[in-house]
């Protein structure tokens, strides 16, 4: 009899990485969830943004393995990200 296969990811599998920095395709999945709009369609602009900022989290050791997978239970962006990119594009004008 075959054995059934399941597709689900279990952080506890990889808790020898909960400190490592977050990684590269954490950070898109992330940017991708939180870029979404109401009908389901992705912000690609918004989402750029978000992965920038995630991504210069990660590289000032500000953000792990484990709390990028945290993340994905949240329904929105957190706001301390939001604000970040808010101050960016506001520097930027």
């Amino acid at each position: 009899m075959k054995q059934a296969t399941t597709n689900t990811f279990n952080i506890n599998d990889y808790k020898d990485r909960w400190d490592e920095p977050a990684t590269y395709g954490q950070l898109k999945a992330l940017a991708s969830k939180f870029a979404k709009t109401a009908k389901g369609k992705i912000n690609w602009q918004y989402q750029t943004q978000i992965k920038a900022c995630l991504y210069s989290e990660v590289k000032a050791g500000k953000l792990t393995f484990k709390q990028a997978n945290d993340m994905f239970a949240k329904k929105s962006l957190p706001k301390v990200y939001k604000d970040a990119i808010a101050a960016y594009l506001a520097e930027q004008e």
